[in-house]
């Protein structure tokens, strides 16, 4: 029987099996996530959703500085040792990704609850924000101990147990917990920060637990193998802080829109924003769905110098997302007001935003996984400056349009910010690897017509 650790990456259906599986397994963030929303969104009201999310944005924001993209270099490294068939190693590089995301995220909520009351008085212009930032911060360090794991489950191919730890095992915990809080009437933001942190504390043991399972069901080589200083584990750092570009850059279009909103504007502005960009998030799902699987085999592949598995990969990763995401963002562009009202009465006001958004998101579709696959490829130079352009456009963006158009303005700088990631992106994948994978959909889609007319 063929060792699964090092046995080769798969042909072209491979991906799309895994990439059906990756998806289904995210289809149950629409209930946990999106749950989470809804009660958030109906318990406290658009304006106390608005300073929620002021909170909760900064939180996404600040998290990525305990990670410094840690755990998507720990999810490379794996995929290479375990390619290269060098799965010896693999303990001793999980030992030094968690030590590194331990010391960072203590110190970024040390500091956070530190600035909070100053953060909160003279840039929020929100004191009454000042206790729940505190609170915020607390969740760091679970939470980015349970990215770690992720990563390291992804790195060994357990996609599934790795998406649900990094996605919608907390919001689904969350949920069960606040509930009875909502019905009682007693969810306020305190009280929802406070379970936030509660369920990624939960979440990180049963990160641990599935870690250790993965680690033991490796071949006996592997797990007898003597290599275990942190000292002798491959750097991760470097790695970590090129792919942290791109996270903190996704990080950025998720979350400043709302802070530079909770600055500038209205909390009510900033709910009515929160909300129609938690609903064009659900083709982030798709594209995040995909690319948590198709990142690992990136490296592999690459690993192996398969040019053309990169292309039938990367090409199969946007044909998914694209053939997937294209009703959800009809709809969004049909029905705005309909599908904001399930979130209650006055979010219906955000229709123009959700309407940018979807188009944004779509856009985004179009590129599924290309920052990731220059990620994965030893291409991290070239991610720095696509990530500065990135997030040049967006805080420019942002910087003219949020102040003058409140919600809609923001929405316009964050789908600007997605369309110049992804554009530039795809543009180097083809530059430097050959990658094209719109072209090789569309070379793809005319054969077949062709072939279909002949016949």
């Amino acid at each position: 029987m063929s060792d699964p650790y090092t046995a080769p990456a798969s042909s072209g259906a491979s991906i799309v099996r895994g990439s059906l599986i990756s998806l289904g397994v995210r289809l149950l963030d629409l209930p946990s996530r999106y749950g989470f929303h809804l009660l958030v969104a109906v318990a406290l009201g658009v304006v106390q959703t608005g300073n929620f999310y002021i909170v909760f944005s900064t939180m996404a924001a600040l998290a990525g500085f305990g990670r410094l993209g840690i755990d998507q270099a720990l999810t490379r490294q794996i995929a290479i040792d375990v390619a290269s068939g060098r799965s010896m190693a693999v303990r001793a590089t999980i030992r030094r990704a968690l030590a590194l995301v331990l010391l960072a995220s203590v110190t970024v909520s040390v500091l956070l609850a530190a600035s909070a009351a100053m953060l909160a008085q003279h840039v929020l212009n929100k004191p009454e924000l000042a206790w729940p930032l505190v609170l915020g911060a607390l969740a760091f360090v679970p939470q980015n101990v349970c990215a770690a794991f992720a990563g390291a489950l992804a790195g060994l191919q357990r996609v599934g147990l790795s998406q649900m730890i990094y996605s919608w095992l907390w919001p689904a915990i969350f949920c069960i917990a606040a509930i009875p809080l909502e019905v009682t009437g007693g969810l306020t933001v305190v009280y929802a920060l406070i379970l936030i942190a509660a369920s990624y504390v939960v979440t990180a043991l049963v990160g641990a637990i599935l870690l250790k399972r993965a680690l033991d069901a490796m071949p006996a080589h592997a797990a007898s193998a003597t290599v275990t200083s942190v000292t002798s584990a491959p750097r991760l750092l470097k790695p970590g802080l090129s792919l942290f570009g791109l996270e903190f850059t996704k990080l950025l279009i998720t979350s400043a829109p709302a802070i530079v909103l909770g600055i500038v504007a209205t909390s009510r502005e900033t709910g009515l924003f929160a909300l129609a960009w938690r609903l064009a998030l659900v083709v982030n799902l798709l594209i995040s769905g995909v690319t948590g699987m198709a990142a690992p085999r990136f490296a592999s592949l690459y690993a192996r110098h398969d040019l053309p598995g990169l292309q039938r990969s990367a090409a199969q990763a946007v044909g998914i997302v694209l053939c997937l995401s294209l009703p959800l963002t009809a709809c969004m562009l049909l029905f705005p007001e309909r599908l904001l009202a399930l979130f209650g009465t006055g979010y219906g006001a955000g229709a123009a935003t959700l309407r940018i958004l979807a188009l944004g998101q779509f856009a985004a579709a179009c590129f599924t996984a290309m920052p990731e696959l220059l990620g994965m490829t030893a291409h991290t130079s070239v991610l720095y400056r696509i990530n500065f352009y990135s997030v040049a456009a967006l805080l420019i963006g942002l910087a003219v349009l949020a102040p003058l158009c409140g919600s809609v303005g923001a929405a316009a700088a964050a789908s600007l910010a997605v369309v110049v990631n992804g554009v530039i992106a795809a543009w180097a994948a083809h530059r430097l690897l050959g990658v094209a994978p719109l072209a090789a959909l569309w070379s793809g889609l005319t054969a077949r017509v062709s072939r279909s007319a002949r016949s």
